[in-house]
């Protein structure tokens, strides 16, 4: 039994955690540190990606959204957009000229759909939600704020206007994100394939059947409100 006014072990301990010039206080702050560095070391706040190795496994696992301008399009590879990424808090960077190649995932891009890229998303600021990645690109869903509108779904948009057609993609439906992304795409294509849009003008030939319903078709669009006919994607 301990001797009265002899502190016990667990007071002693409480004693060497609350002196504030102690050791106790040091093995906090450098707990604490250690938590903040692994902490950043995880979100990369400060990280340029230049190319798809440097994007973190947990990146493309949590779906991470990253943000940069799209500074030229390729034809390569499938199209790729060639995306000046920015880091998540500024920070200079020496290799500003090197430039991360992203390409829309589940969508063959059209020669005419390479045009529209270069003439809408050339030059603009571009969210890109990277879903996997290849030695030379990073495979991603690619959004385009606009303002005082809906952000522009690049992929989704491309098919939709005929400008591009769905393809196999590496990553599985089983992440719901994606098969979100993939159900909206094939929502589009039916949409295309339907009005003959772009390159399913080609593909499919008219019938009286059809010019009817585009006629009805833009008749209401022609006397709904505008929004009214967006909802009833129209």
């Amino acid at each position: 039994m301990a001797r009265e006014g002899t502190p016990t072990i667990v007071e002693r301990l409480e004693n060497f955690m609350e002196n504030e010039t102690g050791p106790g206080k040091l093995v906090t702050y450098g707990i604490a540190s250690a938590g903040l560095l692994v902490a950043l070391y995880r979100i990369r706040p400060f990280a340029k990606f230049t190319k798809p190795s440097d994007v973190p496994f947990h990146f493309l696992q949590s779906r991470v959204p990253l943000q940069g301008t799209v500074m030229r399009v390729e034809p390569s590879n499938g199209v790729l957009l060639m995306v000046n990424h920015e880091s998540l808090l500024p920070f200079p960077h020496f290799n500003s000229k090197s430039y991360l190649p992203v390409k829309l995932s589940g969508v063959d891009v059209t020669s005419n759909g390479i045009s529209w890229l270069q003439s809408i998303i050339n030059g603009n600021r571009v969210t890109f939600v990277p879903l996997a990645k290849e030695n030379n690109y990073l495979e991603c869903i690619v959004t385009m704020p606009q303002h005082d509108q809906d952000s522009l779904r690049v992929g989704e948009e491309l098919v939709k206007l005929g400008l591009g057609t769905i393809c196999e993609s590496r990553t599985g439906v089983k992440d719901k994100h994606v098969l979100l992304y993939k159900q909206s795409l094939a929502s589009a294509q039916k949409w295309a394939r339907f009005s003959r849009n772009g390159h399913w003008h080609f593909v499919k030939q008219p019938t009286y059947w059809w010019k009817m319903q585009i006629f009805i078709i833009n008749k209401m669009k022609s006397l709904l409100p505008t929004y009214i006919a967006k909802q009833l994607n129209l």
